[in-house]
């Protein structure tokens, strides 16, 4: 890629003349004034402290909390596929009666079709946000997404009663987007937010799917006495104000900057800039950051491309980034989340008192989730990460001890560890993931890094949801809690791999993050290394 600096006068105009003379400037003078324009930029944003960031650029917030409306959605829609299965119309209108005389299940096979459905989706839209996003942007991505949104919630809500395989139907198209809301939105809020904000903003990313899942657990909890297939259908009918709200405001949506830069789209990218940030910004500045960013990974390769992420010393850091999410997905989020109601019913806790716990829960992983946002800037990527899958590992033997003792107050002892669990999940690995994705990602390879860790997110996702259905329902193994036992050992496992392999990213730049790995740099002493530039 070859991009020219672009200077502006005081007032936002394009010095036109200066340009014709800047075009005589040779091309390693016009290298090094774009580098040191770009040094100036970094310089003083490590000196920005996230006051002034909260107070100086309210459009550029709002517009990452904006994308992170997708991920609420991404919440709501990825709960309710699974938290219906404890509404008992939606068990009568789809199960059968086979398991006990006037009780209705879902047999094992539809459980694991819905969830595979999803998943699917999610599989495919993950894989294709790459591809989409890098050619024709973020806006055009989200656009499409949200149409496929109400088209997949149209097939699921005239599903009912019972028609499974339009359910399934609706359940895949609907997960596609899903793919992309997780892909796009941690791209974009890591390359619009301020620099002293990056890492609270990715994170509330998950911030945003845990309200999305504590919506859905309370629509559950007030429409699970209504009558008929009202019970699950407003569930589903939810879903269409988020993408028709959605659809409204998009076409005010601005374009990354690094994405229009990266397409050879300067002028658009410095109005987008001006739009995102307060009046004296150094637009000239952050153009060129970006450009160096970008030219900086161009000299050794072509084109970005999936391959290129696991060639050399890229596959380190893929690795590290589809590690987080992994982590995620192994740590029993799908159990205790999506599972927790039914499973509670199942060990004999009343409907109420299982819908009543898991809104609880929902919100308390809220809390987490918000204490998650100081963690990640105080103590860092790499602590947050590790600490918290140790307590998280911890909790889980502890269910699973309690899931041995046959009694009521047992019970409530798991619902307590549960508690522990929730908070823990959702102020460490929850909430860190998202930063680490795109800070360790390298700044050319970002997208099709965080497709491969939705991949994979995806892909263990779809392995524990085969699985929990055969583990937990009282017509197959019946382990109740004792699966807490498989998922502390593995994560207990995954927690060496943190402490090996995970680098401090807080407090650097991109630029910074790539020089670090590109000199071999110890991840674990990333923290204690200093730049030259520095």
């Amino acid at each position: 890629m070859s991009v020219g600096l672009h200077i502006l006068n005081g007032d936002g105009s394009e010095m036109t003349r200066k340009d014709k003379e800047f075009q005589k400037i040779p091309q390693s003078e016009e290298e090094d004034i774009r580098m040191n324009l770009a040094r100036s930029f970094n310089a003083g944003q490590h000196l920005e402290t996230w006051r002034d960031a909260i107070k100086g650029n309210p459009k550029a917030l709002g517009w990452c909390f904006f994308s992170l409306f997708s991920c609420i959605m991404w919440g709501y829609d990825g709960l309710a596929s699974s938290i219906v299965l404890a509404i008992g119309q939606f068990r009568k209108d789809y199960g059968n009666d086979n398991f006990r005389q006037g009780e209705y299940i879902i047999p094992v096979i539809w459980q694991l079709g819905l969830g595979a459905a999803s998943l699917f989706g999610l599989l495919f839209g993950g894989v294709g946000a790459g591809f989409v996003s890098k050619k024709w942007g973020r806006q055009i991505c989200m656009a499409v997404s949200y149409s496929l949104s109400i088209a997949g919630v149209f097939l699921q809500y005239y599903s009912s009663p019972g028609n499974m395989p339009m359910l399934f139907g609706g359940k895949v198209l609907a997960g596609i987007p899903l793919g992309v809301f997780i892909t796009i939105a941690p791209t974009y809020c890591a390359e619009i937010a301020p620099f002293a904000l990056r890492g609270s903003v990715t994170a509330a990313v998950n911030w945003s799917l845990v309200l999305g899942q504590c919506l859905a657990y309370v629509v559950m909890r007030q429409t699970q006495y209504s009558d008929g297939p009202n019970a699950y259908l407003i569930l589903f009918a939810i879903q269409w104000v988020f993408a028709g709200a959605a659809l409204l405001a998009l076409p005010f949506f601005p374009e990354s900057p690094y994405h229009l830069v990266s397409q050879g789209r300067i002028e658009k990218a410095k109005k987008n800039i001006r739009r995102l940030r307060k009046s004296g910004f150094d637009v000239d500045g952050y153009i060129a950051s970006i450009e160096v960013d970008l030219e900086t990974q161009a000299r050794t390769e072509r084109e970005a491309s999936f391959k290129e992420c696991f060639r050399g010393k890229n596959s380190k850091r893929t690795l590290i980034a589809m590690s987080t999410f992994f982590i995620q997905s192994i740590c029993g989020i799908g159990w205790i989340i999506g599972y927790m109601a039914y499973f509670l019913q199942l060990g004999g806790l009343s409907e109420a008192s299982s819908f009543d716990a898991t809104v609880a829960l929902s919100f308390l992983m809220l809390l987490g989730n918000m204490a998650g946002w100081i963690f990640v800037e105080k103590f860092g990527r790499r602590d947050t990460a590790l600490y918290g899958c140790i307590t998280l590992a911890s909790s889980l033997f502890l269910i699973g001890i309690s899931a041995t003792i046959p009694s009521k107050k047992a019970i409530w002892a798991q619902v307590s560890f549960m508690a522990v669990w929730s908070f823990t999940y959702q102020s460490t690995i929850g909430s860190v993931a998202w930063p680490i994705v795109t800070e360790v990602s390298k700044s050319s390879l970002r997208g099709h890094t965080q497709s491969l860790a939705t991949v994979t997110q995806g892909l263990v996702g779809a392995v524990s949801g085969v699985s929990l259905p055969f583990l937990v329902n009282p017509d197959q193994l019946n382990m109740g809690g004792r699966v807490a036992f498989i998922y502390g050992g593995i994560l207990g496992f995954s927690c060496l791999g943190v402490w090996r392999y995970y680098p401090e990213t807080k407090g650097r730049t991109f630029e910074e993050i790539d020089r670090l790995f590109e000199m071999g740099i110890n991840t674990r002493r990333f923290k204690q290394t200093k730049l030259a530039a520095e």
